[in-house]
């Protein structure tokens, strides 16, 4: 067994609840419910913890306020939604192929990757596999995505009791895929292909890596799309980034990309 001590840095009260500011100073032996200190004590930076908050939009506001002064400080906040997967996810202590899977050496992995060949590789896979379904469909403009799905919890129709948002150090914000290296499985890219994509689409439209879990990337989107036309080439790469957005989601590209017209948030599901 690990076993740290987590040192408190700042404990303050806000409008959605408790907000605590710690900082790890070694690791933690696994004990609590919803794994939010182990998870912390694996990323090793500074956090908030909010305790039941009142709704998604407080939780939202928190995340924009830290965006801007991470921009100032050299950090991107990252929401994390704690669980026992995220938890494996994220402890590098526990891999078993002996492979170094820091950030810093999946960061330099990603260098070697040419993101839009990646991306177009992947989008004809998937469209071969699909040849027999309309999988492209009719565009049709729907409403904006402008909320993180995953911060509800759906058991509940409330946002999860307990939500992290971590205090990333870098200001690059595509690295955000290399500190939670979830991927790999179920036609989920690789964490150092994830970080090429995010870096391509940083510099593209200014989406960032904002909220994980176990299975689930949201981006956050500072230049959405605002054309049929853009959303229809956007749509197309995220179905080959994650199929399932469309397979078991949309149903159709174009369906999709009605939803990317004005969106400040992507969402990308591996089932």
């Amino acid at each position: 067994m690990k076993y740290a001590v987590i040192s408190v840095i700042i404990l303050a009260i806000a409008a959605i609840g408790f907000f605590i500011i710690r900082k790890r100073t070694a690791t933690v032996e696994v004990s609590s419910q919803d794994y939010s200190a182990e998870i912390m004590a694996c990323l090793g930076c500074e956090y908030e913890i909010i305790k039941n908050a009142k709704s998604v939009s407080d939780v939202i506001k928190k995340y924009k306020e830290l965006l801007l002064i991470g921009k100032k400080e050299g950090f991107t906040p990252l929401i994390i939604i704690p669980s026992r997967m995220t938890y494996e996810i994220v402890n590098r202590d526990a891999a078993q192929d002996g492979a170094d899977d820091s950030p810093e050496a999946i960061t330099e992995k990603a260098k070697s990757i040419n993101a839009t060949a990646f991306l177009q590789k992947r989008t004809a896979e998937d469209l071969e596999e699909y040849k027999d379904a309309d999988i492209m469909g009719e565009f049709s403009k729907m409403d904006a995505t402008n909320s993180f799905e995953s911060l509800i919890d759906f058991t509940t129709n409330k946002p999860h009791s307990t939500i992290i948002i971590a205090r990333i150090p870098t200001n690059k914000p595509w690295e955000l895929a290399a500190w939670v290296p979830m991927g790999g499985f179920n036609e989920c890219p690789y964490p150092e292909e994830q970080v090429a994509v995010f870096q391509y689409w940083h510099e593209k439209y200014g989406a960032m890596p904002a909220l994980v879990t176990g299975d689930i990337w949201e981006l956050y989107v500072e230049r959405p799309v605002r054309t049929k036309e853009a959303a229809m080439s956007l749509a197309l790469e995220q179905f080959g980034f994650c199929s399932d957005i469309v397979a078991q989601g949309t149903e159709a590209v174009n369906h999709l990309a009605g939803t990317l017209v004005d969106a400040t948030v992507w969402f990308f599901w591996w089932d």
